[in-house]
């Protein structure tokens, strides 16, 4: 009992006050240390929003944001600027072509996911391919595909914009104001829960970080 009385007696000097906060600091660093391995992930540990799971987990964010590219590609009715589709809705580009498989097995997804955005979001289909676009019409009818926008893109302009070498398929995703999201490289079910939160979550102004 006195060592205690005089142990608080002494905290009186500003000097023995110092000392036992750097021990106190201490101890608390050690436990932040150990109490970091293993265990449950911590929130300040996740490297993305909730909604970056499932099929959409491998949605990487776009950062610094760059525009939608300044391309020419060819539509129904001839050459078309990617720019004329950016009308303050969400875009999704994807691109595909008919020789990918993976390309086909999602894209009656994406088909359903621009059924299900209605007016909140577009979904353009862009074949990385030469030709009339009959071999891609005649694509679209086997599938079943009835509510997407289908572009071509004979000179891969986009391929470039993209980096050049780009495994297909791949799908970008734009805001309203034409700046670019993030991107997913391979195939994804887009009609999934997650994916069709993702792209409300940008329609709504979230930002996935």
């Amino acid at each position: 009992m006195a060592r205690l009385m005089a142990f608080f007696a002494s905290l009186r000097n500003p000097m023995e006050q110092i000392k036992l906060l750097m021990i106190i600091g201490g101890v608390s660093l050690v436990f932040v240390i150990f109490s970091s391995f293993g265990g449950a992930p911590k929130p300040w540990e996740s490297a993305g929003p909730a909604y970056l799971i499932g099929e959409v987990e491998d949605f990487t964010r776009t950062m610094p944001s760059r525009p939608l590219p300044k391309v020419m590609l060819e539509g129904p009715k001839g050459p078309v600027p990617l720019a004329n589709y950016a009308d303050g809705r969400v875009l999704v580009v994807n691109l595909w072509a008919t020789w990918c498989a993976p390309c086909l097995e999602e894209l009656p997804s994406l088909d359903a996911l621009q059924e299900t955005m209605g007016e909140q979001a577009r979904v353009l289909a862009i074949a990385l391919e030469p030709g009339d676009g009959t071999a891609q019409e005649r694509m679209f009818q086997r599938l079943g595909i009835e509510n997407l926008t289908m572009l071509r893109d004979p000179k891969l302009s986009l391929s470039r914009a993209y980096g050049g070498d780009v495994t297909l398929p791949i799908t970008v995703i734009y805001d309203g104001r034409g700046r670019e999201i993030g991107m997913l490289t391979g195939s994804a079910d887009w009609h999934a829960e997650e994916s069709v939160r993702l792209v409300r979550a940008i329609a709504g102004g979230a930002l996935p970080r």
